[in-house]
This record gives structure tokens, C-alpha cells and sequence, in this order.
């Protein structure tokens, strides 16, 4: 007897599920999720957090759509560092955005993965490929120019919907349990 469970390596935490509700990023509406990249560095091999790989802020969605948070997730880059699409899709936004240079690229079913501060010579309108060099880091940010902040969303203004940017790179595959260890696949 086999049983099938879709796993994935990364996801809100559950305290972040109870606060905030957030759109699930379906696979027809992220067609590239499966095939996805982080913007900078490279995402976890198993056995390995986020941490040991880059990351120095983690996505915590406010308790309340106007509170204070941090609705995408921050990893470790230096200015120039290249940057990658994490995802196929259309560039809908290059230009600044609270005096810093930010890309944002709609990657389907309405959602735009956003990455700042990042310095790019693409325009609205071009086609990306998952892994595409968009850019480079640039200097300025919350980081103080030592990190990219990759973010999520969907909608615009009040009606934005924030998800942790790292379900791009989930892996999908679904994963197999066997009854007990003493009993071999088939």
C-alpha cells in the first residue's frame, strides 16, 4: 500500500497561517513553481534551512493587512551580485520604488515576484526565463546594500495578498510513504 502526500520544502509557518490569510499560489497560476530559482544563491539541499544558504530575513506577514512586517524574504548579496528570474514570466514593473531600483515580473494567475534593490536594463513587457540574469544588487535598500529582497504578491494597494516568494521554489514532486520500512516498493 502506497500513499502519495504532496510535500514541499518551504511554506509559512503555521503561526503565520493563523494571522494572516493568504491566496494559496496554485500550480496552473504559477506555471514555472516546479522549475523555479532563488534570485541569489541557491536554495537548500535536503538537510539544510534557508539560513546556512543566504537567507537573513525571513517572510513574517503582519497580523493585520496595515501592520508592520515583512512580506518577502531577504537574502544575503553583495551590489553587483547577479540576479535571476526566480520564475518564466513577463517583466511588469522596472524602475524605483521608494528611491530603490526594484524588478517585478508577473508570473501568472496574477502574481508578481518582486526583487530590490536591483538595477536592470529590462523593460515592461520583456519575457524572463526561470534563471535569466534580470540584473544586478544594487546599492541602497534595507539591507544596506548587502542583500536582495524577494518578495510575492498579488492585487495592488489595499487588495495586495502576500505569500512567502520561497513557494516558487518548492519542490512539487509529490513524495512516497511506504507502510513500514521492511516493506520494498513495488
Amino acid at each position: 500500500m502506497l500513499i502519495c502526500l504532496s510535500m514541499s520544502l518551504v511554506g509559512p509557518s503555521a503561526s503565520a497561517q493563523e494571522r494572516t490569510p493568504v491566496d494559496p499560489v496554485s500550480p496552473a497560476a504559477v506555471t514555472a513553481s516546479a522549475h523555479g530559482v532563488p534570485p541569489v544563491g541557491r536554495a537548500p539541499a535536503p538537510g539544510e534551512s534557508w539560513e546556512e544558504v543566504g537567507m537573513v530575513k525571513d517572510f513574517d506577514p503582519p497580523d493585520v493587512r496595515w501592520n508592520a512586517g515583512h512580506r518577502g524574504v531577504d537574502l544575503r548579496a553583495a551590489p553587483g551580485t547577479e540576479v535571476v528570474a526566480p520564475a518564466a514570466g513577463t517583466v511588469s514593473f522596472a524602475g524605483s520604488v521608494a528611491g530603490r531600483p526594484t524588478v517585478a515580473i508577473t508570473v501568472g494567475g496574477g502574481w508578481r515576484t518582486t526583487l530590490e534593490p536591483v538595477s536592470t536594463e529590462l523593460k515592461k513587457g520583456d519575457r524572463v526565463s526561470a534563471g535569466q540574469v534580470v540584473g544586478t544588487v544594487a546599492n541602497g535598500g534595507h539591507c544596506s546594500g548587502s542583500c536582495v529582497h524577494w518578495g510575492l504578491v498579488s492585487g495592488s494597494g489595499h487588495g495586495s495578498t502576500y505569500r512567502d516568494p520561497r513557494t516558487l521554489v518548492a519542490d512539487l514532486r509529490p513524495s512516497v510513504l511506504y507502510r513500514d520500512r521492511t516493506t520494498p516498493p513495488s
